[in-house]
């Protein structure tokens, strides 16, 4: 349920970089999340073709603006993988059915060239497997439906990071 002034909002409030995580399709999207303040963008695999990728990356660049490109499987990955692009995130959700696994991260780390940021995506509730997963290679981590889902989502991030001290 979120709005693009949500995110002029996120940017007014902090000086950390600003995902817009919306399903960037269109190179006017581009133009506009940088408008609102975005420092990143990202590009998921699984609706985009490798032209598009590279296009929207391409273009991405350009505008100054950071790309990360979400994959779900190793196919996605090697298809998509492109110069522009800054970070590769392993969505941990099966798009299939929703489930979700962190085995999918530890499965596709040792295929991310390391020249990109690797991100591992969903299915993180725990600071232990953050820990995990930084061990395997992990530089960064999106985290949202389980912040979300509790009653002080504020409170919650909080905690979470302060047991990974």
């Amino acid at each position: 349920m979120g709005d693009k002034a949500d995110l002029v909002k996120a940017r007014k409030a902090n000086s950390i970089p600003v995902l817009r995580k919306d399903f960037m399709i269109d190179e006017y999207q581009l133009f506009e999340a940088k408008a609102l303040g975005a420092d990143i963008i990202l590009l998921i695999a699984a609706i985009l073709t490798p032209a598009e990728v590279k296009h929207l990356a391409y273009m991405a660049k350009k505008l100054g603006l950071n790309v990360l490109l979400e994959v779900h499987n190793l196919e996605e990955l090697q298809r998509s993988i492109d110069p522009n692009v800054d970070a590769i995130g392993v969505n941990n959700r099966n798009l299939a059915d929703f489930t979700v696994s962190v085995e999918t991260s530890y499965q596709l780390v040792e295929h991310i060239p390391n020249e990109f940021l690797k991100i591992s995506e969903s299915a993180i509730s725990n600071p232990e497997t953050i820990k995990q997963l930084k061990r395997a290679g992990f530089n960064g981590f999106l985290i949202g439906e389980n912040f979300m889902k509790q009653k002080d989502p504020g409170a919650a991030m909080r905690d979470f990071v302060a047991e990974l001290r």
